[in-house]
């Protein structure tokens, strides 16, 4: 029988317990967190506050429990009292974070947006004395990442989290469950954030004249298909005389309108490599041996994806507001059995008149050559550069639609110090322009 030693007392198993975890405890790095907005360079107490996003009962959508952070500067905090000095709101959505990078960071992604806003704000105000930045209030919302380390979730269960970067795709929040099993975060669309935080803009800001709907990198990729993707707030908006603009700044993909793409001649894809843009002996047809190229995201193909009640809304909404009016049968087939081939193209050309409606400004580094995302088919057959990409998305538009897109500006920002900077893109020409005037 073999010996096994006992504690004569069970203190001492307590005792080596505990000494085990604080070996262990030692050995373990400490977790990271974002600073509190106070604490941040250029972010005082007087400068900006985190605040706190919930869904109200609005009598055409479906409540849903959770939470969102979002920053602002003092003041526009959207649960506080009314503010009618504002008459123009910036609503800034940030780019996606590497996983490498997220335990690094200090910063909540949507508060380093606000503060390069802010720092274009004092750039405008240096060179136009009659601008007023009390009359501009600033709102970053941050869509945290599920299944990593992210603070505010781990924290508190409410909160909403988003896959990887399918935020910008109008994708689905996870659920979220407390520790008991209860669900305390239901499943939620980023749109239908944006579409929240639009509608209680409305209400917080009595005399609001003009929205700026902001974005950089991922944050453009998700500005430009919830441009795509609307279900009356926008309408809603400009009916009570707020104007809403789009700014999509340096997206590293589209939604192309389009199946077809630009391929150099006697090939099916497009291999990648530095894109200047020297495709004028390219042509345009369909890529082979690339599955998905044209799904949601890269494409229009596959909408609305099976139980995604938002973008079945949204392409109702488009058919039925844009398509109906200019044809009547093509909708009426569209709503009969949209992903037959008739539906599909009924989900298209809807989409291209709802996003042709808009006033969309698209900035691009006229740099930017970089190869992008590495040797995936999906993206380089929309180019292989996120200039080439510009430049093919902004030709799909301009030439190859047949829909009238004067509300559609394409514009290549030059002397930049960066090409692939929000803040360099924000205080150029370009972005001050469209952000303040």
């Amino acid at each position: 029988m073999p010996l096994v030693r006992r504690s004569s007392t069970p203190l001492a198993a307590l005792a080596l317990a505990t000494a085990l975890l604080g070996c262990a405890a030692s050995n373990r790095q400490p977790r990271p967190r974002y600073k509190p907005a106070p604490q941040l360079r250029g972010c005082g107490a007087s400068e900006c506050v985190e605040a706190q996003l919930e869904l109200r009962p609005w009598a055409d959508t479906r409540h849903r429990r959770g939470r969102l952070i979002y920053h602002c500067d003092p003041g526009s905090e959207l649960d506080g009292r009314e503010d009618p000095e504002v008459e123009r709101l910036i609503l800034v959505i940030h780019g996606h974070a590497e996983p490498s990078q997220i335990p690094a960071m200090t910063m909540a992604p949507g508060l380093g947006q606000l503060l390069a806003i802010r720092s274009a704000m004092s750039l405008a105000a240096e060179r136009d004395p009659s601008f007023d930045p009390s009359r501009v209030a600033i709102i970053a919302p941050t869509f945290q990442r599920a299944g990593e380390w992210q603070p505010y979730t781990d924290e508190d269960p409410r909160m909403w989290a988003w896959s990887g970067s399918s935020y910008n795709t109008g994708g689905l929040s996870e659920e979220g469950r407390g520790r008991l099993g209860g669900v305390k975060a239901e499943p939620v669309s980023s749109f239908e954030i944006l579409d929240e935080l639009l509608r209680q803009s409305l209400v917080k800001f009595p005399q609001l004249q003009q929205i700026v709907l902001v974005g950089h990198s991922a944050g453009a990729q998700a500005v430009h298909r919830y441009a795509l993707l609307g279900v009356g707030v926008h309408e809603h908006l400009e009916k009570q005389g707020v104007r809403l603009r789009y700014v999509v700044a340096n997206p590293g993909l589209y939604a192309f309108p389009l199946r077809r793409r630009k391929l150099p001649p006697g090939r099916a894809q497009v291999p990648p490599g530095r894109g200047q843009g020297d495709t004028q002996h390219w042509r345009w047809s369909v890529p082979k041996a690339c599955p998905g190229y044209d799904d949601w995201g890269h494409g229009l193909a596959g909408l609305p994806e099976r139980g995604d009640e938002r973008g079945r809304r949204s392409v109702d909404y488009a058919i039925e507001q844009y398509l109906r009016p200019v044809d009547r049968k093509l909708a009426r087939r569209g709503r009969h059995n949209l992903w037959s081939h008739d539906g599909q193209q009924a989900l298209r050309r809807a989409l291209w008149l709802q996003y042709a409606s808009r006033e969309v400004w698209h900035l691009q580094a006229a740099r930017d050559y970089a190869s992008t995302f590495g040797d995936s088919c999906k993206a380089t057959s929309q180019g292989r550069s996120r200039f080439e990409r510009f430049s093919n998305f902004q030709e799909a538009w301009l030439g190859l639609l047949g829909v009238d897109a004067s509300n559609l500006h394409f514009v290549a920002v030059e002397h930049l110090h960066d090409q692939h900077d929000a803040r360099a893109i924000y205080t150029s020409e370009a972005g001050l322009h469209l952000l303040f005037r």
